[in-house]
């Protein structure tokens, strides 16, 4: 495979203080922090499906969050908000086992959203601990908004796909995501 140019660290956005050299002058304007641009040979890496997946994720992750950073929502957030309109009545623990977020966690994530008014709970009436969740009206105007700019990053990610592709990709990632 030939060899990968990277302008980004696989682990998000990272950047690095460019290196003073001894034959900059004084007059020679550097940036305090830049971008390294350097071409590594990476076919070891580019085999492996966990690579892959690994350094397409962070990028999927980033678009995704600066496409949320206007309505103020962490991925998990978005999410949970998702879960919830389609799900009435889900309960805290049914949403946190779907999206994979441990009980203490998923307790703080239901408690900031309900803070924000975007999130409602009403305790089970056979069993009181049970909190079932819904989404209040802010949280659907919210989760509206957050929709659409998630659809434009969407857009942007198939972009590079062809229809035929972005099915596939869908089919083989619930494949893999069931093992």
């Amino acid at each position: 495979m030939p060899a990968l140019k990277n302008h980004k660290s696989a682990s998000d956005d990272l950047t690095l203080d460019a290196p003073a050299r001894a034959e900059d002058g004084p007059d020679e304007a550097l940036p305090a922090v830049g971008k390294v641009e350097t071409t590594l040979d990476c076919s070891k890496l580019e085999r492996f499906v966990g690579f892959n997946l690994s350094r397409a994720e962070t990028l999927v992750r980033r678009l995704v969050l600066e496409h949320l950073a206007p309505c103020q929502l962490t991925l998990a957030e978005f999410s949970l908000l998702s879960l919830v309109s389609v799900n009435k009545g889900v309960n805290q623990r049914q949403a946190g086992e779907v999206l994979e977020i441990a009980p203490p966690n998923m307790a703080h994530l239901v408690d900031r959203l309900a803070n924000r008014g975007l999130l409602k709970r009403v305790r089970g009436r056979q069993d009181r601990r049970v909190q079932m969740l819904s989404l209040s009206e802010a949280g659907q105007d919210l989760l509206a908004h957050a929709e659409s700019l998630v659809e434009e990053q969407e857009a942007k990610v198939s972009s590079v796909l062809t229809a035929e592709e972005q099915s596939q990709l869908l089919a083989l990632l619930n494949k893999v995501r069931l093992l």
